[in-house]
């Protein structure tokens, strides 16, 4: 019974303490809490888009600075010479800025930010952040946040959350010390990386009538057209003797259709990456003239592929008449030439802008406009024809290994038997085939008169 009460007092001893320590546990969770900002809904409130005009993201290593035009329309990337910056990706960050909810919180002192990547850039270079400023016309910060490291929403086997195993991020703004924000989004697209914000529209060359190519090289040149828009095939404008074009080592029609471009340099340093470049020249059948230069330069240890682009065009300012050409018919073909003419102007006016920057594209983009004369054509060389046979003279034998076309028929040079000697006799040799023993110092003998065959003995 003693025993029994003994161990009755160590277990209620012990739920004792679970409850106290369960009860301590809960009061440092609310305490930890309630400590720092209170949350809010979202992660920049009040935040007007609108007036943003400077957008810089910065980590420690590169930095990417977007001025905004006041119309909002158009905006510029100042590492890349005030080059276009692609309004569409900005205008969705803005978006998601200024709506971003916030999750959760938590406390981190500035000691530990490094561990979480929530350092600002300049503040050492372990543990930095990526860094996003946005200011006004007046370069009065608007907002600035330092985005931290990813973490995984934890969630076991048996739990609800349905957010279990997703990415969140952490970000710091400096007016909230040490309350860190938990939101469930990682701002893949901010990256300083000025490459990346650029406009990435570019020429789009339909319909090609000819190209021309001018290589450092004379021997290396070539010039390829076609008559119609709708021949599949080009041909050489200048052939040698049993040249032809072959049409598998190019793809003319599609030549810089919709192309590309990785990253953009300003003019100025043109002559580097444009040295011994090929030069091109692009017409169209819509009366477009693409002039182009393209090379191939070794750069950081690999080959990059660049190009620079003029871009003209002959466009008809009027319809030619059509003789007697009824009144609704012309209206109708007035208003197509209308139409068509205004899309010509506008894709015009938008590929002019591409003149005065160099391009660096990917070498699909390119490679046929780099490839030598000597690498796209073929020579057809037709088989060689034997000549005529000499007057009496077999016939030559033919290329194919045929025994019948160099055996001659026994009957063709046989003699009839009448006048083909019976072989001789074997007792009857000519004596010039026994040898004589060696003569003595006398006079050569007397000539012996050789046997005679037969028949010519018998008409004697």
């Amino acid at each position: 019974m003693k025993k029994i009460l003994i161990l009755l007092a160590l277990l209620a001893g012990l739920i004792v303490f679970a409850v106290s320590y369960q009860n301590s546990q809960n009061s440092t969770l609310n305490s930890a809490a309630s400590r720092g900002k209170k949350i809010r809904e979202k992660l920049v409130p009040e935040l007007n888009a609108a007036a943003i005009r400077t957008f810089t993201i910065k980590d420690a290593k590169s930095s990417v600075t977007i001025n905004i035009a006041s119309d909002l329309k158009t905006a510029t990337v100042v590492e890349r010479g005030g080059y276009p910056a692609s309004i569409e990706k900005l205008g969705n960050v803005m978006t998601e800025l200024s709506e971003q909810p916030i999750s959760s919180k938590v406390q981190i002192g500035k000691g530990a930010w490094a561990k979480h990547n929530l350092k600002a850039p300049g503040d050492g270079t372990e543990g930095v952040g990526t860094q996003v400023e946005l200011k006004d016309g007046a370069e009065k910060a608007l907002a600035t946040l330092i985005l931290g490291s990813n973490t995984e929403i934890s969630g076991s086997a048996q739990s609800q959350n349905p957010m279990a195993g997703a990415s969140q991020r952490l970000v710091r703004t400096p007016e909230d010390e040490e309350t860190i924000w938990q939101i469930n989004n990682t701002f893949f697209d901010l990256e300083p990386k000025p490459e990346n914000w650029l406009d990435k529209g570019f020429i789009d060359v339909q319909k090609i009538k000819e190209i021309s190519v001018t290589a450092p090289k004379a021997d290396d040149s070539w010039t390829i057209k076609r008559d119609k828009d709708t021949d599949t095939d080009f041909t050489l404008v200048t052939t040698q003797s049993a040249e032809k074009l072959d049409s598998a080592k190019i793809s003319a029609a599609s030549l810089l259709s919709s192309p590309s471009f990785n990253d953009v340099s300003t003019k100025d340093k043109a002559a580097e990456l444009l040295k011994d470049a090929m030069k091109v020249k692009i017409t169209t059948f819509d009366g477009f003239t693409y002039d182009v230069q393209t090379a191939k330069q070794g750069k950081d240890g690999s080959d990059k592929y660049f190009m620079s682009v003029s871009v003209a065009a002959d466009i008809a300012k009027e319809r030619a008449p059509v003789k007697d050409e009824k009144e609704e018919d012309k209206k109708k073909a007035d208003e197509a030439f209308a139409a068509d003419k205004k899309a010509k102007e506008e894709k015009l006016a938008k590929e002019q802008k591409f003149a005065g920057w160099v391009y660096e594209v990917s070498e699909y983009t390119v490679n046929n406009l780099l490839k030598k004369r000597s690498e796209i054509v073929k020579v057809d060389i037709p088989p060689a024809k034997p000549g005529p046979a000499a007057p009496g003279a077999s016939a030559a034998p033919a290329p194919a290994p045929a025994p019948t076309s160099v055996t001659t028929p026994p009957i063709s040079v046989t003699t009839p038997p009448v006048a083909v000697p019976p072989p001789a006799p074997a007792a009857a040799p000519a004596p010039a085939a026994e040898p004589a023993p060696a003569p003595a110092p006398a006079p050569a003998p007397a000539a012996v008169e050789p046997a005679k065959p037969e028949g010519d003995a018998a008409k004697k």
